[in-house]
């Protein structure tokens, strides 16, 4: 019998985890929050690793197509002068994209159910399977409501979404949903509203691919915690001019960092990092950006400047601070930002992302259903945890770079490293190859 899965959320994990289900022979429902997949958004680096992924999901192809193929520019200080010439070797290759465009190879023509809020789910530790709570027709995950920042940053740490409502979780054993029936439940059973009703919904596989304030890891891993790096960051994407990079190029200053890469479209991506309170917003994005980057080198305020008020979005940057020791409970596992959200100094949240689902997919096909999901662990887990550790430290000697001396200690530093050096330090990321050629 085909084997099944409900996969939580169709943003990049998502989508990927789907693809690769489907490859492996299983039957996929993909289940998404909002009321469209959204294909919006700014622009996405792809590496080495990424790509490799992607080809295991068979759009490699596709995505070298649609994306620009670059070298990196370099370092520079915030005033313009360079710091560390950027790498020039094939492996050093990036290709840049617009995440939209990226959600849209990796869909295709997949179904997505929308409007399906995932507020829970139980694992099928006691024999039966795994199952999820939703609320259909849920509101916007991203709305706003009228909870004070405290309340915020207290959901934030207990893992919890603003807008999301859990359900009671029944285990095997407990009182059935449905208060006439006779006989114990003997699967795992969770609350589902729809229309004012109740609903269950079941499968072999649960994969939580819900982001950082991820309903499944709350629900199994509830002591997992986030944390709020004190960093904001601003991104946009502009149309390509006279002083726009050929290749990704990254400015260094004080307490804040900025980039910008040419991706597809003749259009430029664009983001600025910096220290700031959390939650602090403004009418005018634009504006707050341009005050944040005033005395900067004049074509990093030249595209901030050229970004349309409608263009520009601001994000504070959290990661998941807890470790968790395993990626997956008995039917339940989590891919993405849900698994291992980290600080997206290094670029590679997508690339880890796309690694999560072709590991899982190869794992699913070649092993039984309990060994694939240790056999996940194994792959997965020490990685993606080494490259959390790494981007906060990386993290640190941005934003958190202070005083003058440091900063030119830091830049110091860059100045007298090769490329090279910074290449062969980060190789181990780059060198991923799929389960299917390891064995």
């Amino acid at each position: 019998m085909t084997q099944t899965a409900i996969i939580v959320g169709a943003g990049l994990g998502g989508l990927a985890a789907a693809r690769a289900l489907e490859a492996a022979g299983w039957q996929v429902r993909v289940l998404e929050a909002g009321p469209e997949v959204r294909t919006f958004g700014a622009g996405i680096t792809l590496t080495a690793n990424g790509l490799a992924a992607l080809d295991e999901l068979g759009v490699g192809d596709a995505v070298r197509d649609a994306a620009v193929r670059q070298l990196p520019e370099g370092v520079f200080t915030d005033q313009g002068s360079p710091l560390q010439q950027g790498f020039r070797t094939d492996s050093s290759a990036l290709h840049a994209i617009h995440r939209g465009t990226l959600l849209e190879l990796l869909r295709g023509d997949r179904e997505v159910e929308t409007g399906m809020r995932v507020v829970s789910a139980t694992d099928a530790s006691a024999g039966g399977r795994a199952s999820v709570t939703i609320e259909h027709g849920a509101a916007d995950p991203d709305s706003s409501d009228a909870r004070s920042e405290r309340e915020r940053r207290r959901d934030r740490a207990r893992g919890t979404k603003v807008g999301r409502r859990i359900h009671r979780l029944l285990e095997p054993g407990d009182e059935p949903i449905d208060r006439k029936a006779e006989a114990r439940a003997t699967k795992a059973q969770v609350r589902a509203l729809r229309d004012g009703r109740f609903e269950t919904i079941e499968a072999d596989l649960v994969v939580g691919a819900d982001g950082i304030d991820s309903a499944v890891r709350r629900a199994l891993w509830p002591k997992a915690r986030t944390d709020y790096s004190g960093a904001t960051t601003w991104f946009g994407v502009v149309q390509a001019e006279a002083d726009s990079p050929s290749g990704t190029r990254q400015y260094l200053g004080r307490r804040a960092e900025f980039g910008m890469e040419p991706i597809d479209g003749g259009r430029v991506y664009w983001w600025g990092m910096a220290r700031a309170p959390m939650g602090g917003r403004a009418d005018d994005e634009v504006a707050a950006a341009l005050r944040q980057f005033d005395d900067w080198a004049p074509e990093v305020r030249d595209h901030i400047a050229a970004t349309p008020l409608a263009g520009i979005a601001r994000r504070d940057l959290w990661s998941l601070a807890t470790r968790l020791r395993s990626f997956h409970r008995p039917g339940v596992v989590l891919v993405g930002d849900a698994a291992h959200a980290m600080l997206p100094t290094l670029g590679q949240g997508g690339s880890m992302a796309f690694e999560d689902a072709a590991t899982l997919g190869v794992l699913l096909e070649d092993h039984g259903f309990e060994r694939a999901l240790e056999e996940y662990d194994r792959a997965r887990v020490d990685r993606t945890q080494r490259l959390q550790r790494l981007a906060q430290r990386v993290a640190r000697s941005t934003t958190r770079t202070r005083s003058p001396l440091l900063v030119g200690a830091r830049n110091g530093a860059l100045n007298l490293m090769p490329a090279l050096a910074t290449e062969i330090a980060v190789d181990w990321v780059l060198a991923w190859r799929s389960p299917r050629h390891t064995e």
